[in-house]
């Protein structure tokens, strides 16, 4: 059957044609596609009741897993039973005791939001509504004001223009200035953990695809961390795309310490989910934001000494005390850990300290950084962990570890 209203949304904006539903409580499914985007919406008497996507990045796991309410290991194992037994993420997420009833019954509601909002940021594409089309069958309802969520598309789009508008060039690179002040310095933790990850090295766009934060959260981070001058610009990508391995005049064969095959993994493979579940209630405040509590320099980090030891080479023996906030590693000079081996890059990698204790952090060496025989790009470091940059092995150990200052800090 023919649909009763189609169109192009580089004519009638999806907000518009949703409104239009609205006001004439049309009950029905409300097909968008753009390029290879595809989304689903159904409407009862102009309510959205139901809505699914195409998209690996709004599946309820990766949603789950964005939101910091699972982790990746917990997401991996729930896909991993979804490919051996079937059955919805979901329901094996409270199966497996991941989430409860109650907090899959809310994050079911966001995922519908999170598939209307980013059909928002399409720049073009076609709309067909048809009036007879049923819900899947294991769709259940879900009770949002569309004017509502309306509204907070809107803002959404607004404050995107508005940061492409602060920060227009995605290729632009960030250094932290200086060491953030102890008892100035108040972020929420997601933000410290987003100052960590910019290196000197990666670019606004990498450090949006590095992370598992939407792309507007990342943006409003990074222009809060530039305005409040904890961050720079550097040189761009062309000035740093030479290797620092000019520095050594021989040339030299370089270690290839395991094979690449050790770090490919699978892509995940979400099933598709039933978004919602019946509630008469207005679930409008789910979709909103909650307050982060801030946090000082002080009471983020756990205190911790440790120390690494060279177990192979010409400098095997030498004890390396970590007590730093943050060292580079490499064969250039001006690294705080100098290592004369030819297989290191001139700027190989960077250990710092985080919420956990330190982390290694390969800035994108041609060897790698491998951690316990797995080649690693961003991982936390563990008492016992062995490391290998080029040829040199490194024993790593805690030596004292404390916990972070609890209490409520306020903005300075």
């Amino acid at each position: 059957m023919a649909a009763v209203l189609d169109g192009s949304l580089a004519s009638f904006k999806l907000p518009e044609v949703l409104t239009f539903l609205q006001t004439t409580r049309k009950t029905g499914r409300l097909d968008l596609q753009s390029d290879a985007h595809a989304a689903q919406v159904f409407l009862d008497a102009g309510s959205v009741v139901f809505a699914s996507s195409n998209q690996e990045d709004l599946r309820l796991g990766a949603i789950l897993t964005r939101k910091k309410r699972i982790s990746r290991d917990q997401r991996d194992r729930i896909d991993a039973l979804m490919r051996e037994e079937g059955g919805r993420f979901g329901q094996l997420a409270v199966q497996q005791g991941v989430l409860g009833e109650a907090q899959l019954h809310d994050f079911l509601k966001v995922q519908v939001s999170e598939i209307l909002y980013d059909a928002f940021f399409w720049k073009g594409g076609t709309f067909s509504f048809d009036d007879v089309a049923q819900l899947p069958e294991h769709a259940v309802t879900i009770s949002v004001d569309l004017a509502n969520l309306v509204m907070e598309g809107a803002r959404r789009i607004e404050e995107w223009a508005q940061c492409r508008e602060l920060l227009p060039d995605d290729q632009v690179v960030f250094r932290i200035v200086a060491r953030p002040a102890e008892d100035k310095i108040t972020l929420t933790v997601d933000e410290w953990r987003i100052l960590f990850l910019i290196n000197g090295r990666r670019t606004l766009e990498e450090l949006c695809s590095d992370t598992e934060d939407e792309p507007l959260q990342i943006y409003r981070v990074v222009y809060g961390l530039l305005s409040n001058k904890l961050i720079e610009p550097t040189q761009p990508p062309a000035a740093r795309a030479l290797d620092d391995d000019t520095d050594s005049a021989n040339t030299t064969r370089l270690v290839t310490a395991h094979s690449d095959d050790t770090v490919r993994q699978a892509p995940a493979n979400f099933g598709r989910e039933s978004t919602i579940r019946d509630a008469p209630e207005d679930d409008t405040s789910l979709l909103l934001s909650s307050e982060a509590r801030l946090l000082s320099y002080r009471e983020l980090m756990k205190p911790t000494v440790a120390q690494l030891s060279v177990v192979n080479g010409t400098d095997q023996g030498t004890v390396i005390p970590l007590t730093e906030a943050e060292y580079t590693v490499g064969r250039q000079r001006d690294n705080s850990l100098r290592l004369n081996d030819l297989g290191v890059s001139g700027k190989h990698a960077r250990i710092f300290r985080g919420p956990d204790g330190y982390v290694i952090e390969d800035l994108k060496s041609r060897n790698g950084t491998w951690l316990n025989g797995a080649r690693v790009f961003h991982a936390a470091l563990k008492s016992g962990d062995r490391l290998r940059l080029g040829a040199t092995d490194f024993d790593y150990q805690v030596l004292y570890e404390a916990t972070p200052s609890p209490g409520t800090t306020s903005p300075a």
